[in-house]
């Protein structure tokens, strides 16, 4: 079945004959244009030439301004301007942005206010509390409970000797006016091993319980650090004339002569032995530095020959108390000697027991 064509509707001449018609004004459009562009051109063109011609400055100058906003208003510049560079573009692609410069004041605040420096300055805070416990600890192990440790050890040695050493015998009771008992001349003490113990040390200054082992050497952990009073190898021995030296912590390992500094002109040292009693007294204290080490010559701070019949005691400690930069010397002067089965010195009777 047809469909019956409208009356409005074209038919197919008109309809090609309408077509021909608007090919035929775009035609003539474009040639407009295309004329319009070739004018635009040749009268840039021309003002280009004009201006190349340097009879007029100021047609030269017209043919520069028109040249620049022809140029300044193209279409074409216009998108060039509207778009973004292309490093910027990209940049923004990235998700980067430009850095600021920053001073060195601010990057610094800014360092020490961070959170990972507050977090460090915990840590190395928390370290130097735990290493000041740590010190404390040991100093506290060092200066009381090693010190008691060691003054408990060496006091039980001390009392062996004693029970091994000394008589039952009662010491003579005599007058002040009445001379001592002469047991002739002392007994040159024989010479032990190293570390070997050869005696006992008694000051009565000290008090009554003050009881102290003598041995042969200055070795630290042998001798010193077990509290003992240890004899220079090179000194005399006791009962030879010349110079009995000995050395001694005065603080720590036992602290046996932390209390130096209160010995007076005139107090009695006693040495005992298995052989008998060799009683000192104080002569004077000297304090030098730690390489004036001729204090323990056979004459203190003099010749390295003994003066026949003069014996001295020199004990050399550390000074100041807790400290070592110099030397606290104690000098004695053997005044009597007396036989183990004379029994003790009356100035230590109260201190032996047998």
């Amino acid at each position: 079945m047809t469909k019956k064509r409208s009356d409005d509707d074209p038919t197919p001449e008109e309809a090609v004959s309408s077509a021909d018609a608007s090919a035929g004004e775009t035609a003539e459009a474009v040639a407009e244009t295309e004329v319009s562009t070739d004018e635009a051109a040749k009268s840039v063109a021309g003002k280009i030439e004009a201006a190349e011609d340097p009879s007029t400055d100021d047609e030269y100058d017209e043919s520069i301004e028109a040249a620049v906003e022809a140029i300044a208003f193209h279409p074409v510049f216009e998108v060039i301007e509207e778009s973004e560079p292309a490093s910027k573009v990209a940049t923004a692609g990235k998700g980067k942005t430009s850095k600021e410069k920053v001073s060195a004041g601010a990057a610094l605040r800014k360092f020490f206010l961070s959170r990972g420096f507050s977090r460090g300055l915990g840590v190395v805070g928390e370290s130097l509390i735990t290493l000041g416990v740590v010190v404390m600890l040991f100093l506290g192990w060092q200066l009381w409970v090693n010190d008691v440790i060691i003054f408990n050890e060496s006091t039980a040695v001390a009392e062996e000797n004693v029970a091994k050493w000394t008589t039952t015998k009662t010491p003579e009771t005599t007058s002040s006016e009445a001379a001592p008992p002469d047991y002739g001349p002392a007994p040159v003490m024989s010479k032990v091993e190293n570390a070997g113990v050869f005696g006992n040390i008694y000051i009565p200054r000290f008090g009554n319980d003050y009881i102290k082992v003598a041995a042969e050497g200055v070795g630290p952990e042998d001798v010193l650090n077990r509290g003992y009073f240890g004899r220079y190898p090179n000194s005399q021995l006791p009962g030879e004339s010349g110079n009995v030296a000995l050395a001694v912590h005065r603080a720590g390992h036992g602290s046996p002569f932390r209390q130096a500094a209160k010995l007076q002109l005139g107090d009695v040292i006693v040495l005992q032995t298995p052989d008998g009693y060799y009683e000192y007294r104080v002569r004077n204290t000297e304090y030098v530095m730690p390489t004036e080490v001729e204090v323990v010559n056979a004459v203190p701070g003099g010749s390295n020959a003994a003066v026949a019949g003069q014996s001295i005691l020199t004990i050399t400690t550390c000074n100041p108390e807790l400290g070592n930069n110099e030397r606290m010397i104690i000098y004695a002067v053997m005044v009597g000697w007396q036989p183990a089965d004379a029994g003790p010195p009356l100035e230590i009777a109260s201190m032996v027991e047998a």
